[in-house]
């Protein structure tokens, strides 16, 4: 046995060294490599403090009841707008009619 590795230790050592490189091969691409899962974990740490950040349902709810009001609000004044731009027409033709 001794006698066998003497004379053939080269080969040996190239088949143990292809088959260290094979497996090196197969584990680098069925395994992420570090420095991609800390990007990717950057990347859904940012992703979820922004989704922390957006609006909630409620925050939306409360905003559309506000628009409501608002909208009420803006029924209510144009009738008065209304009746304030006719005499501001009026008030005018009358200032031209004295003026010529």
């Amino acid at each position: 046995m001794l006698e066998f590795i003497k004379n053939y230790w080269v080969q040996i050592y190239a088949t143990i060294s292809l088959v260290l490189l094979c497996a090196n091969w197969i584990l680098a691409k069925t395994y992420a490599k570090q420095d991609n899962i800390q990007r990717l974990e950057k990347r859904v740490d940012k992703l979820e403090n922004d989704i922390e950040q957006l609006p909630s349902k409620d925050d939306f709810h409360h905003l559309d009841k506000n628009l409501v009001e608002v909208n009420a609000q803006l029924k209510a004044v144009s009738p008065q707008l209304k009746s304030l731009q006719r005499m501001t027409e009026m008030l005018t033709e009358n200032e031209l009619r004295e003026k010529s």
